[in-house]
């Protein structure tokens, strides 16, 4: 009886991650002044590292800081490690969130070595909006310029690259890392 009050206790006092579908962008911008951060601290049993997001692409950096500063990116996994092109991360299929992130393509924001983007729950999505909580760090800037415009780069590995590259070189069978990297994110000062 002990446990269910327990569990119940846990499932009450869980945030609420989504935001409505219908009303994203909105509520997004609304928010933007309670999550004007931009640099990100992730910590694993590797090491850390460090990411700046970029400030021309608000929509991903509310969504982010905002998950962050919530807990979502607590004890979350590398859960695919794609050796030509980088690691992916976040929340999976059975934690899925019920809303996407409206796509922001600035032109100077590409797929290279060492930046931030978020990948898409659906590849059938004509507007390529993003998952708001899978992303992938790229490690090499030619197989991913395939990506430009496709997925939404939104920050930069400022600090810890080797991290990501000790991570990338973990043993993986198709594509999934036989031992995945636990990480948690947190904000760091601006």
């Amino acid at each position: 009886m002990r446990y269910l009050f327990f569990c119940l206790f846990l499932f009450a006092c869980k945030p609420d991650y989504n935001v409505d579908p219908s009303q994203v962008e909105k509520a997004l911008r609304a928010q933007e002044n309670e999550y004007p951060e931009t640099k990100i601290l992730g910590e694993t049993r590797i090491g850390n590292f460090e990411i700046t997001l970029a400030k021309e692409t608000p929509l991903h950096r509310i969504n982010f800081v905002r998950l962050v500063k919530l807990g979502y990116f607590t004890d979350r996994y590398f859960y695919r490690n794609v050796y030509e092109i980088g690691m992916q991360g976040g929340g999976e299929f059975a934690d899925r969130l019920a809303y996407l992130v409206p796509a922001e393509y600035p032109d100077h924001l590409k797929p290279e070595r060492g930046t931030i983007a978020m990948a898409r729950y659906d590849e059938g999505n004509p507007q390529k909006a993003s998952s708001p909580t899978e992303f992938f760090i790229v490690t090499n800037t030619e197989q991913a310029a395939r990506f430009y415009k496709q997925y939404v780069v939104f920050g930069k590995i400022t600090k810890g690259l080797a991290v990501i590259d000790s991570m990338q070189k973990q043993r993986s069978f198709d594509e999934k890392p036989v031992i995945p990297v636990k990480f948690t994110l947190s904000l760091l000062k601006d």
